[in-house]
């Protein structure tokens, strides 16, 4: 009959039997025990965060700063949209009102011509240069319509038209300036030289000043003035 061995094991083997339980347990123990006290500071690189690990709920309230942040991947906040509709409203508000202003900029003519010196809707201001001989000159302005069934009133009431100004028309606005040394109407101040005019669709309504000068500025006669669209 086979006998059983009953040979025990050698020391060395229970050693490294129980080496390997030792370590074992203490890879465990230190996993389940390690706190922040036993990281070194600075130890943990951006290199050992895994991608999208960093949550919001993991970052403090307020930790992060304006200067952390890039404000190209921004929306604009309510507020702020609500200011720059406001501010592009207004400057459409001012850029509409503005493209109903005409300045007609410094005007020259020679003795014998005519100039075109404004145009808005369907009036026209020309200014005209007479030539009286000797040496004198007139210089007035005249305005006409493109339009039947329009209006025109010139600064001191002495001429009125309604609704009776048509194509072919004309009405001389404000003072002329006229002989042979320098003059100029513009000294009789807006009031003479100012004009209106109202277009038959009501689509023009201006309202404006133009002034005449002789032997000004370089020039046999010159014309200037402005006007607003009110319609």
């Amino acid at each position: 009959m086979k006998r059983v061995s009953s040979k025990r094991p050698s020391p060395a083997l229970v050693i490294s039997i129980l080496a390997l339980f030792v370590a074992l347990g203490g890879s465990a123990y230190a996993a389940n025990k390690i706190g922040t006290n036993d990281i070194k500071a600075n130890a943990i690189t951006a290199g050992k965060i895994k991608k999208n690990a960093v949550t919001t709920a993991k970052i403090k309230s307020n930790a992060v700063t304006g200067a952390k942040i890039n404000e190209g991947t921004l929306g604009a906040v309510p507020n702020a949209t609500n200011a720059v509709n406001a501010v592009n409203a207004t400057n459409a508000v001012n850029s509409t009102n503005f493209s109903r202003y005409v300045s007609t900029g410094l005007v020259r003519a020679s003795a014998g011509h005519n100039v075109l010196v404004l145009q808005d809707g369907p009036f026209a201001v020309t200014g005209h240069c007479l030539d009286l001989g000797g040496g004198a000159v007139r210089a007035f302005a005249v305005l006409t319509t493109d339009q039947p069934g329009s209006s025109a009133s010139e600064g001191d009431g002495n001429a009125y038209v309604n609704a009776d100004f048509d194509p072919g028309d004309e009405l001389e606005i404000g003072f002329s300036a006229e002989g042979s040394g320098p003059q100029s109407n513009d000294t009789y101040g807006g009031y003479y030289d100012s004009f209106t005019a109202a277009s038959g669709d009501a689509h023009t309504f201006l309202n404006g000043e133009i002034a005449s000068a002789i032997n000004y500025y370089g020039a046999t006669c010159s014309f200037w003035g402005h006007a607003v669209n009110n319609a």
